[in-house]
């Protein structure tokens, strides 16, 4: 009997300590981040593109070669974080390197961060990023250099934020891979990630999954396969590649992609050759209020520049002739055409009245009628003329805003706003901000004059 139940003993306690082994022997990493105001680091991405671009002309679409290569490195310090999407996440960048090399076609174009705008404050609120040089606004150009997948305010919110095995796998939302890849809306999202193990005090974790939604307006497809590692001691991810398979549709405003793009993406430590700006730590340290997403358009050929809200995109230039087309959660609600005049004469201002006449003759039987006739000063002390028609095109209900901008001995400008009247409120006076800023100056010497419009793909 003696015999029996020590047996039945033994046997018991050696299953609870098999039971024991076996649960101590499934390790748990806690994949949270820890990422605390003041932490820098060194970020560096490499970024390549190779496939097609995709261009509407009229009910066709043609496709050229496009090959794109970019480098970024810089140093961040993290002005505030959090894992939750709905806080505003902002940073400082300062830029050693920035370029890339876009080939479109046949023809070739290398880009790079001008030195006076290598300092950099980078914000991430609700989803959308905004990036602001230290002395001013960006072109387009340069924030498209800059604002590309694999933002580092964003990666770090890829993590469950609680303790995983190996083999176990967690959803993302919507926002997290949105601001990812710098989406404007994800529709669908089926991406996820799974621990693979824990190599040097490092977590590996692989990615996939895909994504529909919309970029710049345009409607894309999104494949996703990617891998990264979590630095159990640091609290955050060091290293993070990813390749995107993209098929994004010519859109009403941008070009459409049929590509393969690779991200590498590096946290190391941070430099110390080149400490922050600590004036421009103390300007980024102020989160009441979003950085303003303003770009600079500047045309020493065409005689002006202007800022404008990133709402406006330039989609055609020509020697006397700027096109920009508004794109407002998606939809065109504004066309705009801007060109340049020769500069008045001394002591012979067009007046208001003569400006509203050529208005009226040039509408013609479209219009119905004059709503505003002003005059003013802008920003700049230039002599502005504005004039605001409504009418029909096409049976359509239009409104029209024309405006006219001049100094003495400096080209004159001549600005006009197209919109269906339905999207009156939704335009909000978009089109102020440009008029408002706008600096005449003397035309460059020759047409090869710089141009920034900005019109490469993220």
């Amino acid at each position: 009997m003696y015999t029996k139940t020590l047996l039945t003993l033994t046997l018991a306690i050696a299953a609870t300590n098999a039971s024991r082994c076996s649960a101590d022997e499934t390790t748990k990493y806690l994949l949270q981040p820890r990422i605390a105001e003041d932490d820098t680091a060194s970020i560096s991405l490499e970024l390549k593109v190779g496939g097609e671009m995709l261009f509407r002309e009229k009910s066709e679409i043609k496709r050229l070669p496009l090959s794109v290569t970019g480098e970024l490195k810089y140093d961040q310090q993290i002005i505030a974080w959090s894992a939750e999407p709905a806080e505003a996440a902002r940073s400082l960048r300062n830029y050693q390197t920035a370029s890339a090399t876009f080939e479109v076609g046949k023809e070739s174009l290398e880009r790079n961060l001008p030195n006076e705008q290598r300092s950099i404050i980078a914000e991430l609120r609700e989803g959308h990023s905004t990036l602001v040089g230290s002395q001013g606004p960006l072109t387009r150009s340069q924030l498209d250099l800059l604002d590309v997948v694999g933002n580092p305010l964003a990666i770090d919110r890829l993590l469950p934020g609680r303790e995983l095995a190996e083999g176990d796998s967690w959803d993302h939302d919507k926002s997290s891979i949105g601001a990812l890849l710098g989406m404007d809306h994800v529709a669908v999202c089926e991406v996820s990630s799974v621990v693979i193990g824990q190599a040097h005090k490092q977590v590996q974790i692989r990615l996939a999954g895909t994504v529909h939604g919309t970029i710049d307006g345009a409607s894309t497809e999104i494949d996703l396969r990617g891998a990264y590692l979590f630095h159990l001691r640091r609290g955050r991810i060091t290293k993070f590649n990813l390749a995107v398979k993209e098929k994004r549709a010519a859109g009403q405003v941008v070009p459409g992609l049929d590509v393969v793009a690779k991200i590498q993406l590096t946290v190391g430590k941070a430099s110390t050759e080149q400490p922050l700006d600590q004036k421009l730590v103390q300007r980024a340290s102020d989160l009441s209020k979003p950085l303003q997403r303003n770009l600079l358009y500047k045309a020493e050929g065409l005689g002006f520049y202007f800022l404008h809200d990133m709402a406006w995109y330039v989609t055609a230039e020509q020697s006397d002739l700027l096109s920009l087309r508004c794109l407002q959660e998606g939809d065109l609600t504004a066309h705009c055409n801007v060109s340049t005049l020769p500069a008045r004469s001394e002591g012979r201002q067009t007046t208001l009245e003569q400006f509203e006449r050529d208005v009226r003759e040039s509408l013609g039987d479209n219009l119905k009628s004059v709503t505003a006739s002003t005059q003013w000063k802008n920003a700049k002390g230039h002599d502005c003329l504005g004039v605001i028609a409504v009418g029909k095109f096409e049976g359509v209900p239009v409104e029209w805003r024309y405006y006219l901008i001049a100094a003495d001995s400096l080209p004159r400008v001549s600005l006009s706003v197209t919109l269906e009247q339905s999207q009156i409120d939704r335009f909000d006076d978009a089109d102020r901000q440009i008029i408002d800023s706008i600096e005449l100056m003397p035309k460059a010497d020759t047409a090869t004059a710089a141009k920034d419009s900005g019109r490469s793909a993220r």
